[in-house]
């Protein structure tokens, strides 16, 4: 639950960043896009029973370290973004304390039943 609080922690930095820093333009965009995606994907992926969504995380992180390249960011827009980008990758990536299982996938169809 942690590692993805921090991403949507992430996500709502990327979202103020503009306004704070005082940025316009591409970086400015991007930001707040990809902003608003982390912190929602994020706050989902902090329940149990859908926690698989923080890989749609990975990929945002992937987009913030190939932005700047792609997108012509000034250096100091790139570096953050590249930091970020790695940040939350590395978030995203930790699965977290299983305690429940839902669902019973595809198995549960021929497997009995516990009584």
């Amino acid at each position: 639950m942690g590692p993805h609080f921090l991403t949507a922690v992430v996500g709502l930095w990327l979202l103020a960043s503009p306004d704070l820093l005082g940025y316009r333009g591409a970086a400015q965009v991007n930001n707040q896009i990809v902003g608003a995606w982390l912190t929602t994907f994020g706050l989902i992926a902090m329940s149990e029973s859908v926690r698989a969504v923080r890989w749609a995380n990975i990929v945002l992180g992937g987009w913030l370290i190939c932005a700047p390249f792609i997108m012509g960011y000034p250096d100091e827009r790139a570096i953050g973004s590249l930091v970020l980008g790695l940040v939350t990758i590395s978030l995203s990536s930790i699965r977290g304390s299983v305690f429940n299982r839902f669902g019973g996938e595809w198995s549960a169809l021929w497997r009995a039943a516990p009584e």
